[in-house]
This record gives structure tokens, C-alpha cells and sequence, in this order.
């Protein structure tokens, strides 16, 4: 009994082998002598037209978006070349404005002018710079009421 029980396995066994399908590769061959199992031919799936007009589109897009960034990089890098060529000029006016000033106010200009033109004349003593005590002042002034 225990022989009869170990073929019915080996038969079983070879009949699950014989369902199996085998991928890259032959198979075993059958053990009686039936006819040999194919692999299933592959189902070629359908690309959709509208899943194609959607991925060129989309494309289409990028491609557009891409060189519209790219003009736009390029007119504010000549926008930015333009303003720092004014701010240039713009800082060279200021600076001859300034020399302009410090030459109008330089006390070797005023001098003749104040003198020749208004009638004005350097004092011959010199200032005396003195500070004034507030508390003292207003001592003076509670006194003075």
C-alpha cells in the first residue's frame, strides 16, 4: 500500500507540471506522451489616439513654454543691461553735482563776493563760544516774574 501511495503522488505531481505554463524556455516533456502545452501569444495592446494627441499637446506645450521663458530671460537681462547703463550715468551727474557745490560753497568764493557785492566784511575779533546754564536761566526767569 505504501508503494501505491507514492505513485499516486508522482502522478499528481506531474500533473500540476503538465498545467504550468513555461515563460522563456521549453517545457518538460510530457510524461504520456499527450500533446505539449504552448505559452498564450501576448495580447497587443491598442495605443489610443486620444492618449497620443494629449502627450504631443502636452509636449507642444512645454516645448512653447520653454522658449517664451527663454525670451523672457533674454529681454530682462537687456532691460537690466540698459539700467544699470543709466544708474552709471545717473551716479557720474551726481558726483559732478557735488563737486559743483563743494566749489560754490568754499569760503575762497564767498568771500569776494560777499565783500564786493554785498558790502560785507570779515570781523577783526574772534567768536567767543560760551554755553548757557538752564537751570541757572531758570532761576532768572522764576525771579524776573
Amino acid at each position: 500500500m505504501a508503494q501505491g501511495s507514492g505513485r499516486g503522488i508522482e502522478a499528481a505531481e506531474t500533473r500540476e507540471l503538465e498545467r504550468r505554463y513555461v515563460y522563456g524556455g521549453g517545457g518538460p516533456a510530457p510524461a504520456t506522451g499527450g500533446p505539449l502545452r504552448r505559452n498564450r501569444t501576448g495580447v497587443r495592446r491598442r495605443v489610443s489616439t486620444f492618449n497620443v494627441m494629449i502627450l504631443l499637446f502636452g509636449i507642444g506645450g512645454a516645448i512653447v513654454f520653454y522658449i517664451n521663458n527663454i525670451l523672457s530671460i533674454n529681454r530682462l537681462a537687456s532691460e537690466t543691461g540698459q539700467l544699470e547703463a543709466e544708474v552709471q550715468k545717473l551716479e557720474g551727474i551726481n558726483a559732478s553735482l557735488r563737486t559743483d557745490v563743494a566749489n560754490r560753497s568754499a569760503l575762497e568764493r564767498i568771500s569776494p563776493v560777499a565783500q564786493g557785492a554785498l558790502g560785507l566784511r570779515a570781523s577783526a575779533t574772534q567768536q567767543i563760544w560760551f554755553t548757557i546754564d538752564r537751570d541757572r536761566l531758570r532761576e532768572l526767569e522764576r525771579a524776573g516774574k
